[in-house]
């Protein structure tokens, strides 16, 4: 106690003084309409300081459940799309050039990137969904851009997909000029570009066209955006086409895709496997 007082007879003056001054600053502010409007502002330009940094330092934290509710509601309104176009499908006849569906029942699962790789010749993409979510293997892979690539493989709560910037990835497209239908593949070295196979020299391709996927596979649907034909080759003795896919998906950013569930996915594989036991057998 004795010591808390002699602490408080060291300290008697600058505590005066700052009571003193305190006073003063009041008063002052209060007679003085410029020191009021000075003080006040200053005042407000701090709050509003305070504020906007702790706004920010918020806002960035938040973001990842900003991140997750858009991806949410993105894959909603693709299922919403789905279902709207499976009824449409129903009154095509009686409605004139009603695009016509694929007939398939196609929804979407939401799924986060945690794993990634661009620079090797076989990449792989993680994701943290897995079987408990309804993710299996051979199940298509979008994003907002365009295709991303096929699930390989997938535990109760992880998966991992094969993108098409990977060597062994091979996905039907088409050309949305001729609807030809092509190969993407691979090569490697940029990933921001693919090579589009298989198109035969008497087909006109146009620099700058688009390429989508041809539908035709219970992967992905008819018409997801794959990329832009960037350059086209061809040599006298060629047959078929060098053409040059600027891809739409960046795997440098990409972080949100959506898993494609096709209902009978099941049914069109196992048919498709009977089909190719019965050719080997013959």
């Amino acid at each position: 106690m004795r010591n808390l007082i002699k602490i408080l007879i060291k300290i008697a003056p600058l505590l005066l003084f700052v009571l003193l001054e305190t006073v003063a600053v009041v008063l002052m502010v209060q007679r003085s309409r410029y020191h009021n409007y000075a003080i006040t502002s200053t005042a407000n330009v701090v709050a509003g300081g305070v504020f906007e940094v702790t706004s920010a330092v918020t806002s960035y934290f938040s973001l990842g459940t900003i991140n997750n509710k858009l991806a949410l509601e993105n894959s909603n309104l693709k299922n919403e799309i789905e279902i709207l176009r499976k009824r449409l499908s129903l009154y095509n006849d009686s409605i004139p050039n009603a695009k016509s569906d694929s007939g398939f029942n196609i929804s979407y699962i939401p799924a986060k990137v945690i794993g990634s790789s661009v620079n090797k010749l076989d990449n792989y993409v993680t994701l943290d969904k897995g079987t408990d979510d309804g993710i299996k293997p051979d199940m298509g892979v979008v994003c907002s851009e365009g295709v991303v690539g096929i699930v390989v493989t997938a535990s109760r709560h992880f998966s991992v997909v094969l993108p098409i910037i990977n060597s062994e990835s091979k996905i039907s497209c088409r050309l949305d000029s001729s609807k030809t239908l092509g190969s993407l593949i691979w090569h490697g070295f940029d990933p921001s570009y693919a090579q589009l196979e298989e198109i035969p020299r008497h087909v006109i391709v146009n620099k700058g066209e688009k390429v989508y996927t041809s539908g035709f596979s219970y992967i992905f649907p008819e018409g997801v955006p794959v990329g832009v034909v960037e350059e086209v080759e061809l040599k006298d003795s060629d047959s078929f086409y060098y053409i040059k896919v600027k891809l739409n998906t960046s795997f440098y950013t990409i972080s949100y895709v959506d898993v494609v569930n096709f209902s009978e996915q099941k049914e069109l594989k196992q048919l498709n496997e009977n089909i190719t036991a019965n050719g080997q057998s013959h």
